[in-house]
């Protein structure tokens, strides 16, 4: 049901953040880079339409996500100079979801990095670094977003192909 002020409060429906934080966009879908990074690349999949769960897609919007997300995590893989990547959902309160707007997480990962293999560790070290690592500046996350913007644009070719 649509309901305004929840969308006036969301964060991610925010022009305000689209604008300051988007690298790569389709009509349904905005890549985004995370504002607090528990990893280099660490980026979110945001539909532009406001939802809180998966259930909510209507069809044109599920048949775009899995050929969006390839082209988001190529971009997201390529700045953070790796192969490797898991890509979380987080839905409702109880599996810590924090922004009631659906959002993916791609999380490159690299041999050593600050998050743990093993699912059971990875999901407490991500719940507790989410919350605590250092929120980008407005300068960084320009910095961030120009660079995630110019692989895409330098391997657009690639990225049409996915």
């Amino acid at each position: 049901m649509f309901n305004k002020d929840r969308i006036m409060e969301c964060v991610f429906c925010s022009k305000t953040t689209l604008t300051a934080e988007t690298f790569y966009e389709d009509e349904n879908f905005a890549a985004i880079c995370n504002i607090r990074p528990v990893v280099k690349g660490h980026c979110l999949i945001i539909p532009k339409r406001h939802v809180e769960s998966m259930l909510e897609l209507n069809e044109k919007e599920r048949k775009n996500f899995v050929s969006f997300s390839n082209k988001a995590v190529f971009i997201a893989l390529k700045y953070a100079d790796t192969a490797d990547f898991d890509l979380l959902l987080q839905r409702g309160e109880n599996a810590g979801q924090s922004v009631k707007h659906l959002h993916f997480h791609i999380l490159p990962r690299k041999r050593n990095d600050n998050l743990a293999v093993n699912k059971k560790e990875f999901f407490q070290s991500f719940a507790e670094k989410e919350n605590k690592v250092k929120t980008l500046t407005q300068s960084e996350m320009a910095v961030v977003v120009r660079e995630l913007s110019s692989i895409a644009e330098n391997h657009k070719i690639q990225i049409d192909e996915l």
